[in-house]
């Protein structure tokens, strides 16, 4: 992936299409009305007593650093709690909300596109934050359970993205000239927390992946339902991206032991990619880099402080053969690596006061009169709210069983449910592989969501 050589133009195209998508997401959003059948009360009420409950559940109505604190202002935890679905195993989970209550207060954090958007939300419902970390509970011993935070679960939605002849992924910028081989309809949760030392070491994080492509020649289908904690590279550590450079990928750090310990690790892709201090330590000694855009070496900016995540999965059986390819891309994390400072975390917006740091993000920090800005400040653009998803490369082969089942990490496939086992569906036979697009878009952009890290 040559990323690197277009970082500019993914800025100046970034902050464009999230401006657009942003429009457009306002002017055809769904009717309040729309709630789950199984759950009229979603947003209302709270689970009825004695209703079993996640773990995930659990951390957002306890006071704990993975789920949900609020600030003085801010939703209560128990119009919080209101956000809740039924999981596949009839416990109650939390699932998407909007960054607002209907009674005005905000959440101060926000988990992406509104699922009823979908064209996919009538099949596949809510999105269950926690539910393999809640299987993997259930049939793994201690050591081996993992739990993500509340905030960093992360929604998209992506209805009728034309998929192109030609296009492998590896430009910015989608081909418009090509034949359009398929129309896809994408809705995924991504586990993707930007704000903590989590992701230093640990490399399995959860995917809630549906995607439904129809065939432009001949109208068939091929559809996918995928649950699982995916791994993003190697565990305990994690890549360089392209600043300093040379390129993506360059490196891999140690930083200690993953959770859980006996995380898969993925050889495959570069895996997570985060700026570290050498990307400050370049800033700070004004080193550049070419910007083909200009034709011209630019010094090494806050749009730099990026993040990078790749994967890549396959379930293979004799029948059936399925593949995704995704990249999850955050410009603004409010963290960066630093192995100098407390808990490896260093903060970006520390560093328009400390490095003078180029950009319009550091300019709006340093426009910013009276107190110091903090890292997890409202005013602070370093929230996680900028992000490119890229649902990737899909193929679907399939001429057996349309149910599958595998464990927590998507491997050991079998056309029986075991236990720890999560049920999969896979539907169709690509003729041609695809490479879905996605969308790109500052989920936080909204001033008065009041959107601010941990987010």
């Amino acid at each position: 992936m040559r990323f690197h050589r277009y970082r500019s133009r993914l800025w100046a195209a970034t902050t464009a299409v999230a401006a657009a998508c942003l429009a457009v997401t306002t002017l055809t959003a769904p009717a309040a009305n729309a709630e789950p059948a199984d759950n009229p009360a979603w947003g209302k009420e709270l689970p009825q007593a004695g209703a079993p409950t996640s773990r995930a559940y659990d951390l957002i109505v306890e006071n704990n650093d993975k789920g949900y604190t609020p600030r003085s202002g801010e939703c209560s935890k128990e119009v919080h709690a209101r956000y809740w679905a039924y999981g596949p195993d009839g416990k109650v989970y939390p699932t998407w909300h909007p960054p607002k209550d209907p009674s005005g207060c905000t959440f101060g954090h926000e988990h992406g596109d509104d699922p009823r958007q979908s064209e996919l939300f009538s099949t596949v419902d809510w999105p269950t934050f926690g539910h393999t970390s809640e299987v993997q509970r259930e049939s793994s011993p201690e050591h081996s359970h993992r739990h993500e935070d509340h905030v960093g679960h992360k929604v998209m939605v992506v209805n009728n993205d034309p998929v192109r002849e030609g296009d492998d992924g590896t430009s910015v910028f989608p081909p418009t000239d090509g034949r359009v081989l398929a129309t896809c309809d994408v809705l995924l949760k991504f586990h993707q927390g930007t704000h903590s030392a989590d992701a230093f070491t640990n490399n399995v994080h959860e995917l809630i992946y549906n995607n439904r492509c129809t065939n432009s020649d001949n109208g068939q289908t091929t559809e996918a339902r995928y649950t699982a904690l995916i791994p993003l590279g190697r565990p305990g550590g994690f890549g360089g991206t392209d600043c300093p450079g040379p390129f993506l990928g360059a490196g891999f750090r140690q930083v200690g032991t993953a959770e859980p310990a006996d995380s898969p690790s993925d050889t495959k892709s570069l895996g997570r990619l985060i700026t570290d201090a050498s990307c400050v330590q370049a800033i700070r000694e004004g080193k550049t880099h070419f910007e083909p855009l200009t034709g011209t070496y630019v010094p090494f900016g806050d749009t730099d402080l990026h993040e990078f995540w790749f994967a890549d999965v396959t379930v293979s059986t004799s029948q059936l053969n399925f593949t995704i390819a995704p990249l999850f891309y955050v410009l603004n994390p409010s963290r960066y690596f630093d192995s100098s400072k407390p808990d490896n975390i260093g903060r970006q917006v520390d560093l328009c006061y400390e490095v003078n740091v180029q950009g319009q993000y550091c300019d709006q920090v340093r426009r910013q009169s009276g107190q110091r800005i903090a890292w997890d400040d409202v005013r602070s653009p370093f929230n996680g709210g900028l992000r490119q998803f890229r649902p990737g490369n899909f193929t679907v082969r399939n001429s057996g069983p349309t149910t599958v089942y595998t464990d927590v990490y998507g491997r050991n496939a079998s056309t029986q449910p075991f236990e720890g086992s999560i049920k999969q569906y896979f539907s169709g036979n690509s003729s041609n592989p695809l490479y879905v697009r996605g969308t790109t878009k500052d989920w936080a952009a909204n001033p008065s969501d009041r959107i601010h890290a941990p987010n």
